[in-house]
């Protein structure tokens, strides 16, 4: 791709372009830090080629939760072979694929689906994907489980890397993301709230329960959605759902976290029964621009590999070959 993509992505119309108006204020929201953004793709795939230690053109790299697909552009940027993007959002993957057009570059297959959607492509075509990388996604999925057992049954040591702002580790990052959690799940101006929802399904599927028994049954099913919601509060043994943080709360009609907190042995813990291993590396701040922030950026960045505490967001590095050296 011969282009300054920043530059590119910044030259374009995005009014014209045929975009959701979710997408729309999404990618207009994101351009101001879009160099750092763009930064964070590349080093992570500078990371994963590295320890793949093969030929970009040789590879297959899915995208996943890829939004509005610029990482797919850095990636492509980068000359790797085949990209696969994935997203459950259809608006993503029109968003993604508007873009595209408009540069004349992208992903080289859209799917619109998640992981199983991704395992069963992945049987019908025989294309097994060398590694897979996610942004700021791996935090929403309401069930993890599944999510990493579907991967694994495509390449049962598939390289990952799942970078997320939801750094346990970082004691600022969690007071922020709690009172996130927090207005999401009790309602602020315009926006009821998911115990509000809980309250009114439960209530509707038990009219005959008092108000103090709804008020507990609304309560101790945080984290869950209306599916799973009916046999849980039929379960007398039935305690809340989010013990690992309870801040933790999820949209109950779709299952998307609101940037769920989880300790790093939680993650240890998903992924033992596949035998996958796990490093966990340190991002880094908005180096760009002028003014106290990038220079403190600049200063504290070389510090954080060594202080998981300090940083803005993390990487999960899953089955990643260790880079040469």
């Amino acid at each position: 791709m011969c282009m300054n993509l920043s530059a590119t992505l910044r030259s374009l119309d995005y009014s014209a372009l045929p975009l959701s108006d979710y997408s729309r204020r999404y990618i207009l929201g994101l351009l101001p830090a879009l160099d750092y953004h763009l930064l964070i793709y590349r080093r992570t795939l500078d990371r994963l080629l590295d320890a793949l230690g093969r030929e970009p053109q040789r590879l297959t790299l899915v995208d996943y939760g890829g939004g509005h697909g610029f990482f797919s552009l850095v990636a492509k940027e980068r000359g790797v072979g085949r990209v696969v993007y994935v997203d459950i959002n259809p608006q993503a993957a029109e968003a993604a694929q508007a873009v595209s057009r408009a540069i004349g570059q992208g992903p080289d297959v859209v799917i619109t689906g998640d992981a199983a959607t991704l395992r069963r492509w992945s049987g019908d075509t025989g294309i097994v994907p060398d590694a897979l990388a996610g942004f700021d996604v791996v935090e929403h999925i309401y069930r993890l489980e599944p999510f990493f057992a579907d991967l694994f049954a495509i390449h049962p040591a598939l390289p990952m890397m799942l970078t997320t702002g939801s750094n346990p580790s970082n004691p600022l990052v969690c007071r922020r993301l709690h009172r996130i959690m927090d207005e999401d799940e009790h309602g602020y101006p315009g926006f009821e709230g998911f115990l509000a929802q809980r309250r009114r399904y439960i209530q509707q599927l038990h009219p005959e329960m008092d108000d103090a028994s709804l008020d507990r049954s609304a309560r101790l099913t945080r984290g869950l959605t209306f599916d799973d919601i009916p046999a849980a509060i039929q379960n007398p043994k039935f305690k809340i759902q989010n013990s690992l943080d309870p801040h933790n709360t999820c949209d109950p009609a779709t299952g998307s976290w609101t940037e769920r907190l989880l300790p790093i042995d939680a993650y240890r813990n998903l992924l033992a029964p596949h035998g996958a291993t796990l490093r966990v590396a340190s991002g880094f701040y908005n180096p760009f621009g002028t003014g106290a922030k990038p220079l403190a950026a600049r200063l504290v960045n070389p510090l954080l590999p060594r202080l998981r505490c300090l940083a803005p967001f993390i990487t999960l590095e899953i089955n990643l070959p260790r880079a040469k050296q």
